[in-house]
């Protein structure tokens, strides 16, 4: 396992026993520094036995090859809440690791010792983690979102708990990088008429929000003040305000006013409006404004001219399918997330419980290779039955789509999903990271840094794992290296000597016969020594700044630049792929 300084690094063992067992327990030893004393203690790690949810089906609209197990299966996700638990013989038994790499830890390799002791004895297997030198963001640089139901089912007989589960429920979700978290209108409450005026008390949602703030919670997702007057698919339907939600936003923009909260809330008026609510949607999005101009309006939508609203959330099949409209909605200022729920089937990434956890990990590479702001999903734990069941989770729905959380005595519990799901919000920021020291080396040189486009790099390294909405590797070995190849040049840009490489055209990209012509520009240290395939750049720049020309042969898909610098070399290479 690797990560970095702040990261929570997943990694998984299996046990497995020849007779049933009703008492294994798992322990972890301190992780010791190779060649030192200098530990990360075993307090740090987490060790969560996994429980399976049996299925009668499997997802519809799926291909098989995209599934993990044809139902009826068993499929392991919920975490157990008990440390020891029985275990039945031949079964094969997960057990989830998850490392809370220290800010302060030391950089480098550590080892130690995972042991299960079963009926008196014990087996143990190495553990080692390496730990890099940068740190894992504590901004998280990406708005997340999974609609909750609060307390939700487990809890409702804990209305005297209520304060403590919010903060211990909104200290869960931060913990696995979400930022936003959802709640009722009416927790607003209105009295009075129209004839002797109305009043409002917001004293319950100003709880709500000091609490989950608090917590790391950043946005208030608020439901719903609008209304549709027929079905959801009914032509003749429009859109309209309820009248006393309004009033309800233009009480919470005091609140705003008062309290500083600007940029802290989001509304959503109806859930999912089609392509007939364009102008009466349009004209609702103006009156919210209107009563509330510090509160942005957030939606899920199924059309793409839905008038000024702040916050897009398009399906990502529709994402995919209107990129060209979303992406201009962007560059006029509203910020574009996307959103899966019980779609997009076939073979687009989603979270649904029978399919491959990489689906659930590569949905943010998706975010970071088209620059987008957020990810939205409605359901965070909004069971229909037994939440260990697949009933619970998954009734009338594709399997796990209710719910990627669960019920334990005392709090939510998580899943290999929502591990998955936090996990792939890390490979986002290690992407933003690289991007990040980019850029600031390229204010550092300045002027002859002018060609040096921060994103270009991450995207080359991005590309490797995925290539569009729904193109995108489905090997974990893949989506793994190429997480360490992106560490591994964040720590090369601290490293001596630096050597920074930008092509034109970036890595990866299909060159035919013509002649293939690839420009190469880099930084180096003052002084330094640059060759390109061998052969010596003639001229370096006193700020470092070098520039080639490559013509590619045939058979040379490959460029290989180096810098040497008072003894030290570090070289780099770009692929392409060549045709005729």
């Amino acid at each position: 396992m690797s990560g970095a300084r702040g990261e929570t690094v997943s990694g998984q063992a299996v046990f497995r026993t020849e007779i049933d067992t009703g008492s294994a327990a798992v322990s972890i030893s301190d992780l010791r520094q190779r060649g030192s004393t200098v530990t990360i203690p075993a307090g740090a790690v987490k060790l969560q036995w996994v429980r399976y949810i049996d299925i009668t089906r499997n997802t519809a609209g799926v291909p098989l090859d995209e599934l993990t197990a044809k139902a009826p299966a068993s499929i392991p996700d919920p975490y157990w809440e008990d440390d020891t638990i029985p275990v039945k013989a031949d079964q094969a038994q997960p057990i989830w690791i998850e490392i809370h790499v220290p800010r302060d830890a030391r950089p480098g390799d550590y080892e130690g010792k995972l042991a299960v002791t079963s009926d008196g004895k014990e087996l143990s297997l190495p553990v080692s983690l390496h730990v890099w030198s940068f740190e894992m963001p504590a901004e998280r640089h990406l708005f997340v979102a999974n609609w909750w139901s609060f307390p939700g089912r487990g809890f409702e007989d804990r209305a005297s708990e209520y304060w403590d589960l919010l903060a211990r429920f909104s200290e869960f979700l931060v913990q696995h990088r979400q930022t936003d978290l959802s709640a009722g209108i009416g927790m607003i409450t209105e009295s009075g008429d129209a004839t002797k005026g109305f009043t409002h008390d917001t004293s319950r949602l100003e709880r709500y929000a000091d609490v989950v703030f608090k917590a790391g919670i950043r946005q208030i997702h608020l439901h719903s003040v609008g209304h549709r007057t027929a079905g959801i698919l009914d032509p003749l339907s429009q859109i309209g305000p309820d009248e006393a939600n309004l009033r309800r936003l233009s009480a919470l923009e005091k609140v705003i006013q008062r309290r500083g909260w600007q940029q802290r809330f989001a509304v959503s008026i109806v859930d999912e409006p089609f392509i007939w609510y364009e102008d009466s949607y349009a004209d609702t999005v103006d009156l919210v404004h209107k009563a509330a101009p510090s509160v942005r309006v957030i939606e899920a939508v199924e059309a793409e001219y839905l008038g000024k609203i702040d916050i897009y959330v398009p399906k990502l099949s529709h994402l995919n399918l209107w990129y060209p409209r979303f992406d201009e909605i962007r560059r006029q200022g509203a910020e574009l997330w996307f959103y899966v729920c019980c779609h997009p089937l076939g073979r687009y990434p989603n979270r649904f419980l029978d399919q491959s956890l990489l689906k659930a990990r590569v949905l943010f590479w998706i975010n970071y290779l088209y620059d987008l702001d957020g990810y939205l999903h409605w359901g965070l734990n909004h069971f229909a039955g037994d939440p260990y069941t697949e009933e619970g989770i998954s009734k009338g729905l594709p399997q796990g789509d209710r719910a990627v959380v669960y019920p334990g005595r005392n709090g939510l519990l998580g899943s290999l999903r929502f591990s998955a799901q936090r996990d792939g919000l890390q490979d986002f920021e290690y992407l933003w990271v690289l991007e990040d020291q980019l850029r600031k080396t390229k204010d550092r040189i300045g002027a002859d840094a002018f060609w040096l486009d921060p994103r270009q790099r991450p995207l080359e390294l991005c590309r490797r794992v995925i290539w569009s909405f729904h193109d995108y590797t489905r090997d974990p070995a893949v989506l793994l290296d190429t997480r360490r190849a992106i560490a591994e040049e964040i720590e090369a840009l601290q490293a001596s000597p630096l050597l920074v490489v930008q092509t034109s055209p970036p890595e990866g990209t299909v060159i035919p016969a013509g002649p293939r012509h690839v420009n190469v520009r880099g930084l180096v240290p003052p002084g330094a020594k640059v060759t390109i395939n061998g052969k010596p750049v003639p001229s370096v720049r006193p700020s470092g700044y070098f520039r080639h020309v490559c013509f590619m042969a045939d058979d040379t898909p490959t460029i290989t630049i180096a810098a040497e610098h008072e003894g030290k070399t570090t070289a780099t290479t770009r692929t392409f792929r060549l045709t005729d």
